[in-house]
């Protein structure tokens, strides 16, 4: 049966949550904005590219363990876009963000499947430095309650499901060239986006150029929480021939988590496991 658990969360987001959710800075705040942006299309897409590369994959263990994956990724992604009203409700506009992602992440498949596989598998090796990052360091800790239940509850799920991806990936190609590509597209699609997110609410919010916005972002990638040597330690990580997703011990982060959330029942998996 498959360790992979998909659970009915439901977030009581409040009619009004403040602008500055998230310690009060709007770089971070609109840097997981921007974040929930994309991850609605981000997770869809891993949600067609799996369904495909199911009909590929023989062993059984794996194919319950994609299935489990589909339904996290269907959590997510509602759960996402249910956080789109209360932004709109803030005033902004979310209209070109979505028009210039749909851009980028089509609805029809203009590649092979083995490419947007192992996109999604570099997607994910992304957001797993990402969960690590921010359940380790507790960063969510002066976030709105609900949005820090929110985004806690998604990573440690992204950790969970971490090996996932890139098995499907080992199952249906396991070229290295290609792995390669996958992960320099995943990259661009996710920085991209995320800078697109930050560019276009921090200017809504008329927060761009200004000197705060600026020291928090540069303390954030370089100086305290040094996010994105982080992040580039990790995406050459995924270079080496034997990597494995599996060989980083962070699954106790994600169990921290689901204890203190209340969510270790396993409400739909052993249906998914007995598909």
């Amino acid at each position: 049966m498959s360790q992979i658990v998909v659970r009915q969360m439901h977030f009581d987001l409040p009619s009004k949550i403040d602008k500055h959710w998230l310690g009060d800075s709007p770089f971070k705040t609109h840097f997981f904005n921007s974040l929930t942006l994309l991850f609605p299309e981000g997770e869809q897409l891993a949600i067609r590219v799996f369904k495909k590369a199911l009909n590929q994959i023989q062993d059984p263990n794996l194919k319950r363990d994609v299935n489990a994956f589909i339904g996290q990724e269907g959590q997510h992604s509602a759960a996402h876009s249910e956080f789109w009203n209360p932004l709109r409700q803030q005033g902004y506009e979310l209209n070109n963000f979505s028009r210039i992602l749909g851009m980028f992440i089509s609805k029809k498949q203009r590649f092979s499947t083995e490419f947007y596989v192992s996109t999604v598998a570099g997607f994910e090796h992304f957001t797993s430095c990402l969960s690590e990052f921010v359940l380790e360091s507790n960063f969510l800790t002066e976030a709105d309650p609900q949005l820090k239940k929110l985004f806690e509850w998604h990573f440690a799920e992204g950790l969970e499901h971490k090996t996932v991806a890139y098995d499907v990936f080992l199952s249906t190609s396991g070229n290295y060239l290609l792995r390669i590509i996958g992960l320099i597209n995943a990259h661009l699609l996710i920085l991209g986006s995320v800078s697109l997110g930050l560019i276009i609410l921090l200017s809504q919010d008329k927060k761009l150029f200004k000197f705060e916005t600026w020291q928090n972002m540069i303390q954030f990638f370089f100086l305290q929480e040094k996010f994105l040597f982080k992040v580039l330690f990790n995406f050459f990580d995924y270079w080496r021939d034997d990597f494995h997703p599996s060989q980083k011990d962070n699954l106790f982060l994600c169990q921290k988590v689901f204890e203190r959330l209340d969510c270790l029942q396993p409400q739909l998996n052993n249906r998914i496991a007995a598909d």
